[in-house]
Protein backbone atom coordinates (compact mmCIF):
# COMPACT_ATOMS: atom_id res chain seq x y z
CA UNK A 1 0.00 0.00 0.00
CA UNK A 2 1.20 3.52 -1.04
CA UNK A 3 1.62 5.15 2.22
CA UNK A 4 3.02 8.73 3.35
CA UNK A 5 4.33 10.35 6.20
CA UNK A 6 3.56 13.52 6.83
CA UNK A 7 6.63 15.78 8.59
CA UNK A 8 6.59 18.62 10.84
CA UNK A 9 9.58 21.21 9.66
CA UNK A 10 10.32 23.58 12.89
CA UNK A 11 12.67 26.45 12.69
CA UNK A 12 12.64 30.24 12.74
CA UNK A 13 11.34 31.55 9.47
CA UNK A 14 12.80 34.81 7.90
CA UNK A 15 16.41 33.75 8.06
CA UNK A 16 16.15 30.18 6.67
CA UNK A 17 13.59 30.53 4.18
CA UNK A 18 15.93 29.07 1.13
CA UNK A 19 16.88 25.85 3.45
CA UNK A 20 12.88 25.92 4.67
CA UNK A 21 12.16 25.48 0.50
CA UNK A 22 15.12 23.27 -0.12
CA UNK A 23 13.77 20.87 2.76
CA UNK A 24 10.18 21.12 2.09
CA UNK A 25 11.26 20.44 -1.97
CA UNK A 26 13.23 16.74 -0.77
CA UNK A 27 10.38 15.73 1.68
CA UNK A 28 8.09 16.27 -1.37
CA UNK A 29 10.48 14.17 -3.71
CA UNK A 30 10.64 11.08 -1.13
CA UNK A 31 6.57 11.26 -1.59
CA UNK A 32 6.26 13.10 2.32
CA UNK A 33 3.53 15.71 3.60
CA UNK A 34 5.60 18.79 4.67
CA UNK A 35 3.86 20.60 7.34
CA UNK A 36 5.05 23.97 9.01
CA UNK A 37 4.00 27.16 10.44
CA UNK A 38 4.53 29.68 7.11
CA UNK A 39 1.42 30.61 6.90
CA UNK A 40 0.87 31.66 10.94
CA UNK A 41 1.39 35.21 12.46
CA UNK A 42 4.27 34.77 15.31
CA UNK A 43 1.50 37.16 17.15
CA UNK A 44 -1.73 34.63 16.97
CA UNK A 45 -3.01 34.06 20.63
CA UNK A 46 -4.06 30.85 18.86
CA UNK A 47 -0.83 29.63 17.20
CA UNK A 48 0.48 26.65 20.09
CA UNK A 49 -2.79 25.00 19.62
CA UNK A 50 -2.72 24.69 16.21
CA UNK A 51 1.01 23.88 16.54
CA UNK A 52 -0.13 21.11 18.67
CA UNK A 53 -2.81 19.56 16.68
CA UNK A 54 -0.54 20.40 13.49
CA UNK A 55 2.43 17.73 15.70
CA UNK A 56 -0.06 15.52 16.96
CA UNK A 57 -1.18 13.99 13.54
CA UNK A 58 2.49 14.29 12.49
CA UNK A 59 4.70 11.33 12.07
CA UNK A 60 8.03 12.70 12.18
CA UNK A 61 9.70 15.90 13.47
CA UNK A 62 12.75 17.99 11.81
CA UNK A 63 13.92 20.38 13.55
CA UNK A 64 16.53 22.92 11.82
CA UNK A 65 18.80 25.48 14.02
CA UNK A 66 20.56 28.46 12.55
CA UNK A 67 21.51 31.64 14.04
CA UNK A 68 18.20 33.09 15.41
CA UNK A 69 16.23 32.13 18.44
CA UNK A 70 13.13 33.33 16.95
CA UNK A 71 9.65 34.71 17.90
CA UNK A 72 9.12 34.67 21.91
CA UNK A 73 6.02 33.00 22.93
CA UNK A 74 4.73 35.75 25.76
CA UNK A 75 3.41 33.02 28.71
CA UNK A 76 6.27 30.87 28.64
CA UNK A 77 9.19 33.67 27.37
CA UNK A 78 10.64 30.49 24.71
CA UNK A 79 10.33 30.79 21.36
CA UNK A 80 7.83 28.68 18.67
CA UNK A 81 10.42 27.13 17.75
CA UNK A 82 11.42 25.46 21.10
CA UNK A 83 8.20 25.07 21.88
CA UNK A 84 7.32 23.09 18.82
CA UNK A 85 10.59 20.79 20.31
CA UNK A 86 9.16 20.56 23.79
CA UNK A 87 6.16 19.22 22.23
CA UNK A 88 7.22 17.07 19.76
CA UNK A 89 9.50 15.51 22.10
CA UNK A 90 7.04 15.39 24.76
CA UNK A 91 4.51 13.75 22.93
CA UNK A 92 7.35 10.98 21.39
CA UNK A 93 7.60 11.71 17.83
CA UNK A 94 10.53 10.85 16.14
CA UNK A 95 12.83 13.66 16.08
CA UNK A 96 15.56 14.85 13.36
CA UNK A 97 17.90 17.51 14.89
CA UNK A 98 20.04 19.89 12.50
CA UNK A 99 22.72 22.56 13.15
CA UNK A 100 24.42 25.06 11.58
CA UNK A 101 27.74 24.51 11.44
CA UNK A 102 29.69 27.82 11.54
CA UNK A 103 27.87 31.11 13.05
CA UNK A 104 30.67 33.02 12.11
CA UNK A 105 29.75 32.57 8.32
CA UNK A 106 26.39 34.19 8.66
CA UNK A 107 24.90 37.14 7.51
CA UNK A 108 24.29 40.28 9.85
CA UNK A 109 20.67 39.65 9.51
CA UNK A 110 20.86 36.36 10.12
CA UNK A 111 21.73 36.32 13.60
CA UNK A 112 20.33 36.53 16.94
CA UNK A 113 20.79 40.09 18.41
CA UNK A 114 18.33 39.97 21.52
CA UNK A 115 18.43 36.68 22.79
CA UNK A 116 21.87 35.13 22.29
CA UNK A 117 21.68 33.24 25.44
CA UNK A 118 18.20 31.75 25.10
CA UNK A 119 19.67 30.57 21.61
CA UNK A 120 22.76 28.78 22.96
CA UNK A 121 20.84 27.23 25.99
CA UNK A 122 18.16 25.52 23.41
CA UNK A 123 20.98 24.55 21.51
CA UNK A 124 22.54 22.65 24.34
CA UNK A 125 19.05 21.81 25.34
CA UNK A 126 18.68 19.81 21.58
CA UNK A 127 22.02 18.24 21.39
CA UNK A 128 22.78 16.88 24.83
CA UNK A 129 20.78 13.30 24.93
CA UNK A 130 20.57 13.05 21.40
CA UNK A 131 23.10 12.66 17.41
CA UNK A 132 22.61 15.89 15.76
CA UNK A 133 24.14 16.62 12.42
CA UNK A 134 25.21 19.86 11.17
CA UNK A 135 24.77 21.90 8.15
CA UNK A 136 27.13 24.19 6.04
CA UNK A 137 24.59 25.68 3.62
CA UNK A 138 20.70 24.73 2.11
CA UNK A 139 21.97 21.85 -0.21
CA UNK A 140 23.97 19.86 2.95
CA UNK A 141 20.75 19.92 5.30
CA UNK A 142 18.31 18.76 2.18
CA UNK A 143 20.56 15.79 1.90
CA UNK A 144 21.09 14.74 5.56
CA UNK A 145 17.34 15.77 5.79
CA UNK A 146 16.74 13.13 3.55
CA UNK A 147 19.17 10.46 4.99
CA UNK A 148 18.22 11.25 8.62
CA UNK A 149 14.39 10.22 6.98
CA UNK A 150 15.32 7.51 5.70
CA UNK A 151 16.58 6.05 8.89
CA UNK A 152 13.83 6.76 11.20
CA UNK A 153 11.77 5.28 8.66
CA UNK A 154 13.53 2.39 8.61
CA UNK A 155 14.06 1.69 12.44
CA UNK A 156 11.05 4.01 13.53
CA UNK A 157 8.26 2.79 11.73
CA UNK A 158 5.48 5.26 12.23
CA UNK A 159 0.88 4.61 11.12
CA UNK A 160 1.77 7.20 8.26
CA UNK A 161 -1.29 8.10 5.89
CA UNK A 162 -2.94 6.51 2.89
CA UNK A 163 -5.58 7.58 0.36
CA UNK A 164 -9.10 7.01 1.79
CA UNK A 165 -10.17 5.03 -1.08
CA UNK A 166 -7.85 2.33 -0.37
CA UNK A 167 -8.50 1.52 3.20
CA UNK A 168 -11.68 0.07 4.03
CA UNK A 169 -14.03 1.96 6.73
CA UNK A 170 -13.63 1.10 10.26
CA UNK A 171 -17.27 0.39 10.05
CA UNK A 172 -16.52 -2.12 6.97
CA UNK A 173 -13.53 -3.66 9.05
CA UNK A 174 -15.91 -4.32 11.71
CA UNK A 175 -18.68 -5.63 9.59
CA UNK A 176 -16.23 -7.99 8.42
CA UNK A 177 -15.23 -9.25 11.91
CA UNK A 178 -18.32 -9.37 12.74
CA UNK A 179 -19.46 -11.71 9.22
CA UNK A 180 -16.17 -13.41 9.82
CA UNK A 181 -17.10 -14.39 13.57
CA UNK A 182 -20.81 -15.56 12.23
CA UNK A 183 -19.39 -17.73 9.55
CA UNK A 184 -16.81 -19.18 12.19
CA UNK A 185 -20.23 -20.35 14.38
CA UNK A 186 -21.70 -21.30 11.61
CA UNK A 187 -19.41 -23.44 10.84
CA UNK A 188 -19.13 -25.06 14.11
CA UNK A 189 -22.77 -25.84 13.83
CA UNK A 190 -22.35 -27.94 11.11
CA UNK A 191 -19.61 -29.57 12.42
CA UNK A 192 -21.65 -30.49 15.19
CA UNK A 193 -24.47 -31.63 13.50
CA UNK A 194 -22.52 -33.58 10.94
CA UNK A 195 -20.87 -35.50 13.71
CA UNK A 196 -24.15 -35.98 16.03
CA UNK A 197 -26.57 -38.75 15.32
CA UNK A 198 -29.93 -36.87 13.14
CA UNK A 199 -33.09 -36.12 15.13
CA UNK A 200 -35.06 -38.86 15.30
CA UNK A 201 -33.24 -41.55 14.33
CA UNK A 202 -32.97 -43.45 17.80
CA UNK A 203 -36.43 -44.97 16.88
CA UNK A 204 -34.51 -46.60 13.73
CA UNK A 205 -32.63 -49.81 14.11
CA UNK A 206 -28.84 -49.20 14.25
CA UNK A 207 -25.60 -49.99 15.31
CA UNK A 208 -25.35 -53.02 17.36
CA UNK A 209 -29.41 -54.32 16.44
CA UNK A 210 -29.23 -57.40 14.70
CA UNK A 211 -30.83 -57.49 10.99
CA UNK A 212 -31.79 -60.98 9.21
CA UNK A 213 -30.00 -60.90 5.85
CA UNK A 214 -31.94 -63.90 3.36
CA UNK A 215 -29.89 -65.30 0.29
CA UNK A 216 -29.83 -67.91 -1.93
CA UNK A 217 -26.77 -69.84 -3.44
CA UNK A 218 -27.71 -71.87 -6.45
CA UNK A 219 -27.41 -75.93 -5.95
CA UNK A 220 -25.05 -76.17 -9.48
CA UNK A 221 -23.92 -72.74 -10.82
CA UNK A 222 -23.67 -74.28 -14.34
CA UNK A 223 -27.04 -75.62 -14.36
CA UNK A 224 -30.52 -74.55 -13.63
CA UNK A 225 -30.95 -77.42 -10.67
CA UNK A 226 -32.98 -74.77 -7.84
CA UNK A 227 -31.66 -73.06 -5.05
CA UNK A 228 -31.11 -73.16 -1.31
CA UNK A 229 -31.83 -70.77 1.36
CA UNK A 230 -29.92 -69.62 3.69
CA UNK A 231 -30.17 -66.84 6.53
CA UNK A 232 -27.39 -64.61 8.27
CA UNK A 233 -27.33 -61.83 11.26
CA UNK A 234 -25.08 -59.13 10.61
CA UNK A 235 -25.38 -56.02 13.19
CA UNK A 236 -26.09 -52.70 11.02
CA UNK A 237 -22.88 -51.44 11.75
CA UNK A 238 -21.57 -54.99 10.21
CA UNK A 239 -23.54 -53.68 7.41
CA UNK A 240 -22.37 -49.94 7.22
CA UNK A 241 -18.81 -50.83 7.17
CA UNK A 242 -19.17 -53.58 4.53
CA UNK A 243 -19.97 -50.81 1.87
CA UNK A 244 -19.10 -47.06 3.64
CA UNK A 245 -15.70 -47.47 1.77
CA UNK A 246 -16.96 -47.66 -2.04
CA UNK A 247 -19.43 -44.95 -0.85
CA UNK A 248 -17.03 -42.27 -0.63
CA UNK A 249 -17.66 -41.64 -4.27
CA UNK A 250 -20.97 -41.60 -6.42
CA UNK A 251 -21.88 -45.23 -7.22
CA UNK A 252 -24.41 -47.22 -8.90
CA UNK A 253 -27.22 -49.15 -6.61
CA UNK A 254 -25.96 -52.10 -9.16
CA UNK A 255 -22.80 -51.98 -7.69
CA UNK A 256 -23.49 -51.28 -4.07
CA UNK A 257 -25.56 -54.99 -4.50
CA UNK A 258 -22.10 -56.79 -6.07
CA UNK A 259 -20.01 -55.37 -3.47
CA UNK A 260 -22.20 -56.26 -0.30
CA UNK A 261 -22.81 -59.68 -1.53
CA UNK A 262 -18.89 -60.08 -1.81
CA UNK A 263 -18.65 -58.58 2.02
CA UNK A 264 -21.58 -60.52 3.54
CA UNK A 265 -21.20 -63.77 2.41
CA UNK A 266 -18.10 -66.11 1.99
CA UNK A 267 -19.96 -68.08 -0.61
CA UNK A 268 -19.20 -67.84 -4.17
CA UNK A 269 -22.27 -66.98 -6.19
CA UNK A 270 -24.25 -65.66 -3.10
CA UNK A 271 -27.66 -63.68 -4.24
CA UNK A 272 -28.94 -61.57 -1.54
CA UNK A 273 -32.74 -60.95 -1.49
CA UNK A 274 -34.15 -58.26 -3.31
CA UNK A 275 -36.69 -57.06 -0.79
CA UNK A 276 -33.45 -57.23 2.18
CA UNK A 277 -31.47 -55.51 -0.18
CA UNK A 278 -33.39 -52.18 -0.60
CA UNK A 279 -34.54 -52.55 3.27
CA UNK A 280 -30.50 -52.04 3.92
CA UNK A 281 -30.81 -49.09 1.44
CA UNK A 282 -33.52 -47.80 3.16
CA UNK A 283 -32.50 -48.27 6.65
CA UNK A 284 -29.17 -46.61 5.78
CA UNK A 285 -30.62 -43.87 4.12
CA UNK A 286 -33.13 -43.21 7.18
CA UNK A 287 -30.16 -43.27 9.63
CA UNK A 288 -28.70 -40.47 7.51
CA UNK A 289 -25.33 -42.44 6.57
CA UNK A 290 -26.30 -42.47 2.94
CA UNK A 291 -28.01 -40.20 0.33
CA UNK A 292 -28.96 -40.21 -3.22
CA UNK A 293 -28.43 -37.75 -6.57
CA UNK A 294 -29.06 -37.82 -9.71
CA UNK A 295 -25.74 -36.94 -12.33
CA UNK A 296 -26.87 -36.11 -16.54
CA UNK A 297 -23.90 -38.55 -18.71
CA UNK A 298 -23.64 -37.38 -22.33
CA UNK A 299 -24.49 -41.16 -23.17
CA UNK A 300 -26.57 -42.60 -19.96
CA UNK A 301 -29.01 -39.43 -19.68
CA UNK A 302 -29.90 -38.77 -16.02
CA UNK A 303 -29.37 -41.47 -13.84
CA UNK A 304 -29.47 -41.51 -9.84
CA UNK A 305 -26.37 -42.68 -7.56
CA UNK A 306 -25.26 -43.13 -3.87
CA UNK A 307 -22.99 -41.69 -1.96
CA UNK A 308 -21.91 -41.33 1.67
CA UNK A 309 -23.30 -38.30 3.50
CA UNK A 310 -21.60 -35.35 5.81
CA UNK A 311 -22.29 -38.05 8.69
CA UNK A 312 -22.04 -40.79 7.26
CA UNK A 313 -18.54 -40.05 6.62
CA UNK A 314 -18.20 -38.68 10.88
CA UNK A 315 -19.87 -42.39 11.83
CA UNK A 316 -17.17 -44.42 9.41
CA UNK A 317 -14.38 -42.49 10.95
CA UNK A 318 -15.41 -43.06 14.08
CA UNK A 319 -16.32 -46.83 13.89
CA UNK A 320 -12.98 -47.20 11.42
CA UNK A 321 -10.25 -45.42 13.51
CA UNK A 322 -7.73 -47.35 15.56
CA UNK A 323 -8.65 -46.10 19.04
CA UNK A 324 -5.77 -45.80 21.56
CA UNK A 325 -5.63 -48.30 24.23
Amino acid sequence: MDKKYQVFVSSTFEDLKEERERVIETLLNKNCIPVGMEYFPAADDEQMTIIRQLIDECDYYVLILGGRYGSIEPKTQKSYTQLEYEYALERGIPISAFYIKDKGNLLNNKTEKNNPEKLEAFEKLVTKDRMCKSWSNADDLAGKVSLSLDYQTRHHPRIGWVKADKVASDEANNSIIKLKEENQKLKEQINFLCSASPAGSECYMQGNDLFDIHYTIPINPFNDDGERFYTVQKTWNEIFLSVCMILLKPITEKHILEHLERALFAEEYASINENDFQTILIQLMALKLIKTDTVKSEYAGVYTYWVLSQYGRAEMVRLKAIKRI
